[in-house]
């Protein structure tokens, strides 16, 4: 079990660990000095929960659970914040830490399903933390390059889930019929088209419809048909019209159709807002620690989504990109079935995450705060 072995490996450092209740996820702390025993901490956040994808790749490596795999690198973001501690740890029992510091480990599950995040908050992840920091690998980039953006680092999603329900038939006699497949339809291509014409052009917003589900043969109408799709939004004001245009959208199909028609959401996670301090801290990082010329600064927001951005309602903080695409591996693209990272990213997120844990306690940033 995967919370087990990082319980064990964390352990091994002889650290402090706690599994929140469910036996999900694990939580660390390092304290160096009684000093700082009772003061603020840093939190670095890793998740790592794997997806319903068949691993092609043939190497030694490659899942060994038939039908799934960590083909969003949440493996690396787990082993880069293990590895974080191990150098922090080493550093101390060597006495090169140039000041105290007290940190805080969080490896929590269920990110892909955005409820991971609140769980770790709920069993009181956050707890004496004043800051926190995570990471995501990015393919795109190259090993040693980190990704940096103050402000919107990731969309809002909403999970959208429709039904309907009308009266079935006979395929050859429709005008019997509340034919829920028709309703269906209009309302995927009638969503699709009064969300482009009321979202404001300025201000990004995606709906996309990835499933549908409706009958059991050619020549019967059913009686009820499902569809299923994603939200994303970068503010509160385009979010909240989709969603009032969305609702608007089943009212007039049910009075087009005849049939109910239903819209309930599913998983959620608001957009993750990058704080400017901890970016200009992470950026500080990256100069001592790699060297300037690894930083690449993120012109634009990403669509997708993070349920870091949970504890972003509650503490301020930033999530960085790490480069992951060395010579020969480390190309294909998240969530797919082919997705490898060049093991060197390993060490440099390690090395990153360490050096800002230090640098958030320099007592001149801290008299700067």
């Amino acid at each position: 079990m995967t919370t087990e072995f990082l319980t064990a490996a964390l352990a091994k450092l002889d650290l402090p660990t706690h599994v929140p209740g469910e036996g999900r996820g694990v939580i660390a702390d390092l304290i160096t000095s009684p000093t700082v025993a009772d003061g603020p901490r840093i939190a670095i956040r890793g998740d790592i929960d794997a997806l319903p994808i068949a691993d092609s790749k043939s190497v030694d490596y490659r899942s060994q659970v038939d039908g799934v795999m960590h083909a969003c690198g949440h493996d690396v973001h787990a082993s880069v914040v293990v590895g974080a501690m191990q150098i922090l740890v080493a550093m101390h029992r060597d006495g090169k830490l140039p000041w105290p510091i007290a940190v805080r480990a969080i490896l929590q599950p269920a990110e892909e399903m955005a409820t991971g995040a609140r769980h770790m908050i709920h069993h009181h992840a956050l707890r004496d933390i004043t800051s926190i920091v995570a990471l995501h690998v990015d393919p795109t980039r190259s090993v040693g390059c980190i990704g940096l953006r103050t402000g919107h680092f990731t969309a809002a999603c909403d999970s959208i889930h429709v039904s309907f329900r009308g009266k079935g038939g006979h395929g050859a006699r429709p005008h019997l019929t509340q034919d829920p497949i028709d309703a269906c339809t209009h309302w995927v291509q009638s969503a699709f088209r009064r969300i482009a014409r009321t979202a404001n052009p300025h201000e990004t917003v995606v709906f996309s419809i990835g499933q549908i589900e409706a009958g059991h043969s050619v020549n019967v109408i059913p009686d009820t048909a499902k569809v299923d799709g994603s939200l994303r939004s970068l503010d509160k004001e385009s979010r909240s019209l989709a969603l009032e245009t969305l609702e608007d959208v089943c009212e007039s199909i049910a009075r087009e159709s005849g049939c109910q028609v239903e819209m309930t959401m599913g998983y959620s996670a608001p957009a993750v807002i990058n704080d400017r301090a901890t970016i200009e801290l992470l950026a500080d990082s990256v100069k001592q620690a790699l060297s300037p010329g690894a930083i690449e600064w993120i012109d634009q927001s990403s669509m997708g989504s993070e349920d870091f951005s949970y504890y972003l309602d509650h503490v301020p903080g930033a999530m960085f990109r790490l480069g992951v695409a060395g010579s020969q591996v480390g190309h294909a693209p998240l969530h797919t079935s082919a997705f490898d990272i060049d093991e060197e990213a390993l060490a440099v997120g390690s090395k990153l995450f360490a050096a800002t844990v230090i640098n958030h306690f320099d007592p001149a940033r801290a008299g700067s705060r």
